[in-house]
C-alpha cells in the first residue's frame, strides 16, 4: 500500500466530508503555545465510512470505520499529533477498545492507563509504532493519542463503538503524559515528561502483534472485518475478550 494516495484509500467508500483539528484548536495540549498558523490544519477524520451494502449492519452493531490523516508538519518541535481521549467505561466498569490499521506511512500510538480516579497519576505508559497494515489495538482503560513521526502523510483507519469520548482529562493536563519532541540537531526524537501530571512511570516501546482469534492479521485490511462481524464484537462487549486484550496479548517489547 505503500506510496497509495488518500483518493484511493477513500475509494469505494460511501462520500464523507471530513472533519479537521487546527493548530489553535490544539494549543490546549501542545508543548509549547504556538502563536503563528492557528489556521492550519493538523489532521483530518472521516468518520462512519461505509462501503456498499455494510451501512445497516454496522449501524446495528453500533460500531464504525473512520479513516484518520496527520499531516507531517511539525508543531514547533513537537511531532504532530491527535488532540488524545479515553474512552467510556460500560455499566461495568470496563473501558472499550478500538482497534487501528496504518494504512500510510508509519504511526506512533502513547497510551497510557491512569490510576482509578486520579488522572495525573499514570501507572503504565507506552509508545507502539506500528507500519502499514499493521494493527494497534487501545486495551480497555488506556487513554491514547497518535503522531506522526515521518516525513510524509500518516493516514490510520480504525474501528471503534459508537460512544462519547473523554476529551476533557487530556485538556486539563496539557496533553499525553510525554510529549514527542525533535531534539535539538533535527536527527531523533525526544520524550519530555508532562510537568503537569503528579506521577509518570517510564516508557516502555511495543511493536504490535497479530491477534487471530479477533481476526487481526497483517495480511488482512482492517475494514475486512465487516464482512465477518463476530470478530468486532470485542469492541461492544469487552468483558468477553479482557484476555485478549491485555498488553501482553497485544504487543511485544522492542
Amino acid at each position: 500500500m505503500s506510496g497509495k494516495s488518500l483518493n484511493n484509500i477513500l475509494k469505494g467508500f460511501k462520500k464523507a466530508k471530513a472533519s479537521e483539528r487546527t493548530i489553535g484548536e490544539l494549543g490546549p495540549v501542545l508543548f509549547q503555545p504556538l502563536s503563528e498558523n492557528k489556521n492550519r490544519p493538523v489532521y483530518k477524520v472521516w468518520r462512519n465510512l461505509t462501503k456498499k451494502g455494510d451501512a445497516p449492519l454496522l449501524k446495528k452493531l453500533k460500531i464504525r470505520y473512520d479513516i484518520t490523516l496527520i499531516f507531517p508538519k511539525k508543531l514547533g518541535r513537537e511531532l504532530p499529533k491527535t488532540f488524545g481521549h479515553y474512552h467510556l467505561r460500560n455499566r461495568a466498569g470496563i473501558g472499550y477498545p478500538e482497534v487501528y490499521e496504518v494504512l500510510k506511512g508509519r504511526g506512533w500510538w502513547l497510551l497510557q492507563k491512569p490510576e482509578n480516579r486520579n488522572p495525573k497519576a499514570i501507572e503504565k505508559v507506552y509508545l507502539v509504532e506500528a507500519r502499514e497494515r499493521e494493527k494497534v489495538i487501545i486495551p480497555p482503560g488506556f487513554g491514547h493519542s497518535l503522531a506522526n513521526p515521518g516525513d510524509g502523510e500518516l493516514v490510520a483507519a480504525n474501528w471503534i463503538g459508537e460512544f462519547k469520548y473523554d476529551y476533557e482529562s487530556y485538556e486539563n493536563l496539557r496533553g499525553a503524559a510525554y510529549y514527542l519532541l525533535e531534539s535539538k540537531d533535527g536527527k531523533s526524537v525526544e520524550l519530555e515528561k508532562n510537568s503537569y501530571y503528579e506521577k509518570v512511570p517510564g516508557l516502555v516501546k511495543l511493536r504490535p502483534k497479530e491477534i487471530p482469534a479477533l481476526g487481526i492479521l497483517k495480511s488482512k485490511p482492517l475494514y475486512g472485518l465487516a464482512k465477518t462481524p463476530e470478530k468486532l464484537e470485542f469492541l461492544i462487549k469487552p468483558k468477553k475478550y479482557l484476555n485478549l486484550l491485555k498488553i501482553e496479548n497485544c504487543f511485544k517489547r522492542i
